[in-house]
């Protein structure tokens, strides 16, 4: 008998009465990603609740369609997440950010990111968002995540961000085309 591994989550696309009801597991992401030392705009101390906050300042893009926030659920627990922002400008209906891809640590190495991220990149296809970008702290594990799923570097900008410890660091800017 051989082991099989199991699904890595499900993976569900929220609307904005789920989005709204996930928001303590989307923060729960937030504080273990800066916790493990994780650059997603937050510093070392961040608290549920202001994490909390930053989610629900995204409830009317969520409902205006805006944003599409997906979710991994292991049974019913939220163990990672990414968003899907659409561009508003008129010049650029083709285009949208991929940002917030999250995996609890208890998670990882799992297939989850690869999960999410597929949901997120199949939406923008049937969305007609060809043209994808995002960002992520130069060196780190994303940044070798999707190097490895195809995205394609734009450039590094020295000194972009703050680590968690309030550490200078460089982001690398990504970008991917679905066609």
């Amino acid at each position: 008998m051989t082991d099989r591994a199991a699904p890595p989550a499900t993976i569900r696309e929220l609307d904005a009465d789920e989005y709204r009801a996930a928001i303590p597991g989307l923060a729960a992401l937030i504080v273990d990603a800066v916790d493990s030392g994780a650059g997603v705009n937050f510093l070392a101390g961040v608290t549920h609740e202001e994490a909390a906050g930053w989610w629900t300042d995204r409830i009317d893009l969520v409902r205006r369609g805006v944003i599409s926030a997906f979710v991994a659920l292991d049974g019913d627990a939220i163990v990672g997440s990414t968003l899907l922002q659409r561009s508003t400008n008129p010049n650029s209906p083709h285009r949208a950010e991929i940002g917030k891809v999250l995996v609890l640590r208890s998670a990882r190495r799992r297939g989850i990111a690869t999960a999410l991220m597929d949901a997120a990149e199949a939406r923008a296809r049937a969305d007609g968002r060809w043209m994808l970008m995002l960002d992520t702290v130069t060196g780190s594990a994303a940044d070798t995540f999707y190097r490895v799923a195809g995205w394609n570097e734009l450039g590094i900008m020295p000194n972009h961000a703050l680590t968690p410890d309030g550490t200078p660091t460089a982001t690398t800017f990504f970008w991917k085309d679905l066609r």
